[in-house]
């Protein structure tokens, strides 16, 4: 299988699972969309397997280029929308304190342990990949 034939599954593969997940909403089975998804991904799993894919360095060195611009915007637009969401909370606004926007202290929160979470990922793959590529820590 080539390139053309495994970006034309992957195309098809995206509008059934679309559909089935379009579907499942409109009948709220959630469990059926999630089960479509699953699917999906392991089908399309199947198929990369199959197809042989060939990644030079440029593509390499595009993807690491991206990543890294991926976290440097994320990490913090994350950490501030935590910090902007728990501070009035935390101040005792009239609106806030009569409990009509308590998600938003809840939402904080969830963005807070996931800015942690995602810049621990990094430390440790950063610690393991040190390592790994030779990096000893023992140039001064």
């Amino acid at each position: 299988m080539n390139i053309k034939r495994y970006k034309q599954a992957r195309v098809f593969v995206a509008l059934f699972v679309g559909a089935i997940v379009s579907f499942a909403v409109s009948l709220d089975s959630y469990l059926l969309a999630v089960i479509g998804v699953l699917t999906g991904m392991l089908f399309l799993g199947l198929v990369r397997s199959r197809a042989k894919i060939i990644v030079d360095e440029r593509e390499k060195t595009i993807r690491e280029k991206a990543a890294q611009l991926t976290y440097a915007i994320f990490a913090p637009t994350i950490g501030i929308g935590a910090f902007l969401l728990l501070i009035p909370s935390l101040s005792g606004l009239s609106v806030f304190s009569k409990g009509e926007f308590v998600y938003l202290e809840s939402l904080g929160m969830i963005f807070a342990y996931l800015s942690l979470f995602l810049i621990s990922i990094y430390a440790i793959s950063y610690y393991f990949l040190n390592r790994k590529y030779g990096g000893g820590g023992d140039e001064e």
